[in-house]
């Protein structure tokens, strides 16, 4: 794991550097795999169906965790459906 020697290291150091219960010891090997093979440890193209939420209501829900990271799941959806149908209206 190129610096460190093993994923538990790994997931001790993300731990201490960002205070949050990390990734398991799976998905940490997996993201290094990934980033040795591409690169980046963003996701590979899938096939199948494609995702029919946009980036407009992505970065609505993002703005709206900004604003009030707390928020219930509810709050966010009832939040980013109202500027939605407002925005249909207008």
């Amino acid at each position: 794991m190129a610096k460190f020697d093993s994923a538990t290291v790994v997931q001790r150091k993300l731990r201490v550097e960002f205070g949050i219960n990390t990734r398991g010891l799976a998905r940490i090997k997996d993201a290094f795999e990934r980033f040795c093979e591409t690169g980046t440890v963003e996701d590979r193209e899938r096939s199948g169906r494609p995702s029919s939420i946009s980036e407009e209501t992505i970065d609505k829900v993002s703005d709206a965790l900004k604003d009030k990271p707390q928020s219930s799941v509810r709050s966010v959806a009832t939040t980013v459906l109202f500027h939605q149908q407002q925005h249909i209206e207008s």
